[in-house]
């Protein structure tokens, strides 16, 4: 018992240094499987309704406390169902009987307490494994081995596929997908890395199951292997089409195996899904009928499968192809110590250029069982403070309205702030999230917030936060909402605490701040480190403000003025500029006296600066 809590500590403060090393994110995907596939995570088989949910509702808690944002639920294993479907048979691993109806709707519960708890819930399928045993007889007569034996591909070692050289099997399996998507809040749909078999023991992979297909369908391929590749490839175009045609903002993404080739990085060897099991994940990102990889990056840093060298690889196409990339985590493999994904998940946001941003876990049960210390690590220092998934830009959507009559009060008894905030009545969506920031500086837009400034991601209007979780001298605290998509809205009013405003620290709800209090504040609120031009202080006279900039090469320029409690703005410039040095005009206008902040926006980089007008 002593060495393990010796080994406890010794993780602890090993992580801590870690995290005071690399700034936490406001903004990663961090997500994790849930495996129904032989009730591996979810659910008790047969178990009474009522106990099924609380199994779940207790998971998600802890998935939740880990500071994890988004869960994999998956809702077909074996051409079956964890939700209604009007293609194919309730799942026995929900009763034990295939086709029995389990009393309850399980995604549409695992949805609601997954949105009631801030998670995204992606809808996990299986494409096209008929069956994880090699005994039909376990199998209802509306499951496809029974219903469509035609569309089934047989193997030496008894599995099943379906056959995904058949046209109406590619179609049938979109429209499962968008069956799903349609009937259901999902935020996401996930496949898996099943596609064609994997090689087991001494079964080699598919041979020649399939070349009665390839006389029949595969013309203009003169190479079966090719072939087999478009198949998989023409299937995840199908579903991705039909998702976006259903629900243009439900991501869809595909966890592939963790090496594409062979030889691909150079160093890396072993076997890979693009010969073996015919899935080629760079044409999915290259067509772009994905929105995310994760690929299954399951080997340690360093060897012949070396993590950093894969994830620098795959960020390295995602980036080239506009998609994100979330890698694949596995927790217990033999050998890991409790450092080691702690350690990769470094590796990945150092690489957040490259839209390397987010991990996922495999599996709920290493989360929920705290396997190697994972959970430990995580609220410790990997995931202490929360955070929020990114968004797409190319998915679009609106933000939502700012949140409204932010207030803050010490509650002395439980040394804990109790943070309030209103929802903005134009906000109508269901599944409704918000962001809580504590800063040191005055918080601006978005980006502009430093990273590690998130204290809390939920769905409700309320909060408690220990006081020691807040930054001090001062505290800058503002909240924001993302819209189902994860696209942020503006800030709400702002609350400051400490002792840089010490007629405030008295009160028991700080009003927002106001420009009176910040007069004594330094101009410059937040510059960027790197920018693609450069900034001059702004100028200001009675009427109007001048600013000097330096552009290194054609942009865009935008500037606004905010009111100090950013409840008000107004746009007062948006031009295209030349390279070169420039003196920008903003004029007051119908302003009246007083302080305000002037964002000015280009290229992608903002300058935040507080200016008086007389």
């Amino acid at each position: 018992m002593r060495k393990h809590l010796f080994l406890q500590f010794a993780v602890f403060f090993l992580f801590m240094c870690s995290a005071l090393a690399q700034e936490l994110p406001n903004r990663e995907f961090r997500g994790v499987w849930v495996a129904t596939v032989a009730n591996l995570d979810w659910p008790i088989r047969g178990a009474a309704p009522e106990h099924q949910k609380a199994a779940l509702r207790d998971m998600l808690d802890k998935i939740k406390a880990a500071n994890l944002n988004v869960v994999f639920f998956q809702v077909r294993t074996e051409c079956d169902a964890f939700y209604r479907s009007s293609y194919e048979p309730w799942s026995r691993f929900l009763t034990g009987t295939q086709g029995k109806d389990p009393g309850y709707d399980p995604l549409a519960f695992a949805i609601a307490e997954a949105h009631a708890r801030g998670l995204e819930l992606h809808a996990w399928f299986n494409p096209f494994r008929v069956g994880t045993v090699a005994n039909p007889a376990v199998y209802h007569a509306q499951h496809v081995s029974k219903a469509r034996p035609e569309w089934l591909l047989s193997f030496p070692n008894g599995k099943k596929i379906l056959d995904p050289g058949l046209p109406q099997v590619r179609s049938y399996i979109a429209a499962i997908v968008r069956e799903v998507a349609q009937n259901y809040d999902i935020d996401g749909v996930h496949f898996d890395d099943y596609f064609y078999p994997y090689p087991e023991g001494p079964f080699l992979g598919i041979a020649n199951e399939d070349a009665q297909t390839f006389k029949a369908h595969g013309a203009g391929f003169q190479n079966i292997k090719d072939w087999r590749r478009h198949n998989v490839n023409e299937t995840m175009r199908l579903v991705h089409e039909q998702i976006k045609a259903v629900k243009p903002q439900v991501r869809f993404g595909i966890s592939p195996f963790g090496i594409w080739k062979n030889g691909e990085p150079a160093g890396v060897t072993g076997m890979d899904a693009y010969h073996a099991i015919y899935a080629d994940a760079l044409h999915w990102l290259d067509h772009q009928v994905v929105d995310y990889l994760t690929p299954q990056l399951y080997w340690a840093i360093g060897g012949r499968q070396d993590y950093r060298k894969l994830l620098y690889w795959w960020s390295d196409k995602a980036h080239a192809a506009g998609r994100h990339l979330y890698a694949g985590h596995t927790v217990n493999q033999p050998g890991f110590s409790p450092d080691e994904v702690p350690h990769q998940i470094e590796i990945t946001r150092s690489n957040r250029e490259k839209n390397s941003l987010g991990s996922v876990i495999f599996r709920a049960a290493n989360i929920t069982g705290n396997t190697n210390l994972i959970t430990t690590s995580f609220q410790a220092a990997t995931f202490r403070f929360p955070a929020a998934p990114p968004a797409m830009r190319w998915l679009g959507g609106q933000a939502p309205a700012a949140p409204t009559d932010l207030s803050v009060t010490l509650n002395e008894a439980s040394n804990a702030y109790e943070v309030k905030w209103r929802r903005n009545p134009a906000n109508t969506h269901g599944f409704k999230r918000y962001l809580l920031y504590t800063t040191t500086t005055m918080p601006a837009i978005g980006a502009l917030i430093p990273e590690g400034a998130v204290r809390a991601f939920t769905s409700a209007e309320t909060v408690t936060i220990p006081v020691a979780e807040v930054p001090s001298p001062t505290s800058f605290w503002a909240v924001s909402e993302l819209s189902p998509a994860n696209v942020e809205s503006d800030l709400s009013n702002v609350v400051v605490l400490g002792s840089a405003f010490p007629m405030l620290a008295q009160q028991d709800t700080p009003p927002v701040l106001t420009a009176d209090q910040l007069l004594g504040q330094p101009a410059a609120l937040e510059v960027p480190t790197t920018l693609a031009a450069t900034a001059s202080p702004a100028l200001t006279d009675a009427t109007k403000v001048y600013v000097d900039i330096t552009l290194r090469k054609k942009s865009g320029v935008k500037a606004e003025l905010y009111t100090m409690d950013r409840k008000t703005k107004t746009r007062v410039l948006k031009e295209k500029y030349t390279a070169g040095h420039h003196t920008l005009t903003i004029t007051r206008g119908k302003l009246a006296p007083g302080s305000y902040m002037l964002v000015l926006e280009y290229g992608e980089k903002r300058l935040v600066q507080k200016v008086v007008f007389n």
